[in-house]
């Protein structure tokens, strides 16, 4: 549950990169700097990942961050397995409904 101290943190990071630079997303890895008018305060490491709620932040774009935590979420959860690897693992059992 995020206190009020946590949403003016991250209300006033958002605000000081607009003051600072506008509205531009300094992008992630592969996807470069864009415009946008969509920022969020994301956590450097995440905390749904071990980190901590008043961790470090930074500023991205709501799209950027909702693609750089599907990735963290893909890797702390392994990949979905396949149709093909579902219904190999039922084989030798009963498949219950």
């Amino acid at each position: 549950m995020r206190t009020y101290q946590e949403t003016e943190r991250r209300r006033r990071l958002v605000a000081d990169h607009r003051a600072r630079v506008g509205d531009w997303c300094p992008g992630l890895g592969d996807h470069p700097a864009h415009p946008s008018a969509d920022l969020v305060a994301d956590h450097v490491v995440e905390v749904a990942a071990g980190g901590p709620e008043a961790g470090p932040l930074r500023v991205l774009c709501r799209a950027e961050n909702g693609r750089r935590s599907a990735r963290v979420l893909s890797r702390m959860l392994g990949p979905d397995p396949s149709p093909a690897e579902v219904s190999d693992s039922h084989r030798d059992g009963p498949v219950v409904a």
